[in-house]
């Protein structure tokens, strides 16, 4: 009797000790502070409800012309790709020490990774331009000028904005793979989708014309900066963030072109077509940034020898995704809400929570094992993930979630 009691005992000490864990793991180790501080850098989202009311309110009017709205993922898309590399980028170098928290009197590494940026964007520009042509046989002047105009517009404040959060969060002891990302693409969807509906209405209007000197003043611009930091800084990184960027653009801009197609589609159809202009730019991003989130923390962890595809590494990342699906989970729910109260319907509230969440969770559970499997195939090629990881993911989280939304928008 005394063997079965100790023997019972002793199971109950065992389970005790495995709940322990258990709550260790979900809730006292890593998950809350992450669920924390991705809650944060989820809820930075909300402000592409802007982006999304600049598309709403242009519906009717540029209906007539839906070219517009199949070049708008690709536009957006190239802001991720570069976003991407850039936020990945200056996030593993803050923590290598090869990047100084500080916009004034930076490294040389930094420059010639900045030049090298805006050449990417120019290559960007000039990437989407073939494809389109390609891909539509559609070769009318203006859609060459909304697309460099609004890309290369934006590009300089957009990574400024970049480093200078990448900076601060540095500085006060955040952590830049979870913050950097989420928050920097959201102002620049914003900047995007403001300029590319101001000059899509100017072209609309007949005023194209006034923008091809800006355009050619860019150009000109990024070309001449490029070859000062070719010939004076260090020419190794800023050839190796061209060629290896440049093949990720080339990659995930492909891609964008289904993006596209399955948006203009969307748009042009009769359901839901209000709440899904006003939640696209907020769904993709908030997808591409949890995406990142985790595509940077591996990249990152890679760089400092953390993470080495073994069993333990992928605990430790299976954190970070409980962490940030627990944060996901209150922000849709805040964002429907929202969403009902401009619309005027707060009814369709928990309507348009299953549809937003369940079309961020079908797309996030496709999204993970791309990152690994992009992570692992550069590693063992000797590339640098930073310069694939999040561009490529961007992209095709673009695709996947607006092919997501496709199809719940079909079932519910």
């Amino acid at each position: 009797m005394t063997s079965v009691k100790s023997k019972l005992l002793e199971i109950i000490l065992d389970l005790s000790n495995k709940i322990e864990h258990l709550s260790d793991f979900i809730l006292l180790g890593d998950v809350l502070p992450i669920a924390k501080q991705s809650f944060i850098a989820l809820f930075i989202n909300l402000g592409n409800l802007l982006s999304g009311l600049s598309v709403a309110s242009v519906l009717n009017s540029l209906k007539q012309q839906p070219w517009i709205f199949r070049i708008y993922p690709q536009i957006l898309g190239t802001r991720g790709i570069l976003a991407g590399i850039f936020s990945a980028r200056t996030s593993t170098s803050l923590h290598l020490g090869l990047i100084e928290p500080s916009l004034k009197r930076n490294t040389s590494y930094f420059y010639s990774l900045g030049a090298a940026m805006l050449l990417l964007t120019l290559a960007g520009a000039l990437v989407i331009s073939i494809l389109f042509t390609f891909s539509t046989l559609n070769v009318l002047l203006e859609v060459h000028v909304i697309i460099y105009s609004t890309i290369l517009l934006v590009a300089p404040l957009s990574f400024f904005i970049i480093s200078a959060i990448a900076f601060k969060a540095f500085k006060k002891g955040l952590d830049p793979d979870i913050l950097l990302y989420p928050f920097s693409s959201v102002i620049n969807d914003i900047l995007i989708s403001l300029v590319f509906i101001e000059i899509g209405r100017l072209i609309v209007r007949g005023f194209s014309f006034l923008l091809i000197p800006v355009t050619f003043f860019f150009i000109v611009a990024y070309i001449a900066i490029g070859y000062y930091v070719y010939e004076r800084e260090e020419r190794e990184v800023l050839v190796s963030t061209i060629k290896e960027g440049f093949t990720a653009l080339l990659i995930g801009l492909t891609i964008e072109l289904g993006t596209g197609s399955v948006l203009s589609t969307l748009l042009s159809g009769e359901k839901r077509v209000t709440e899904i202009a006003l939640m696209y730019p907020v769904m993709l991003s908030t997808l591409g940034g949890s995406a990142s989130i985790i595509g940077s923390m591996v990249t990152t962890r890679i760089a400092i020898g953390e993470f080495d595809f073994s069993p333990q590494s992928f605990k430790n990342i299976l954190q970070n995704i409980i962490g940030l699906q627990i944060a996901s989970v209150f922000f849709h729910a805040i964002l429907s809400v929202i969403v009902s109260l401009i619309v005027g319907s707060f009814y369709r509230s928990f309507m348009l929570f299953m549809f937003a969440y369940i079309s961020h969770v079908l797309g996030f559970i496709i999204m993970i094992p791309i990152i690994l499997l992009t992570a692992y195939e550069t590693v063992k090629r000797g590339l640098d993930p930073d310069n694939f990881v999040n561009p490529i993911e961007s992209s095709i989280a673009d695709f996947v979630e607006t092919f997501s939304i496709a199809l719940v928008s079909m079932i519910l």
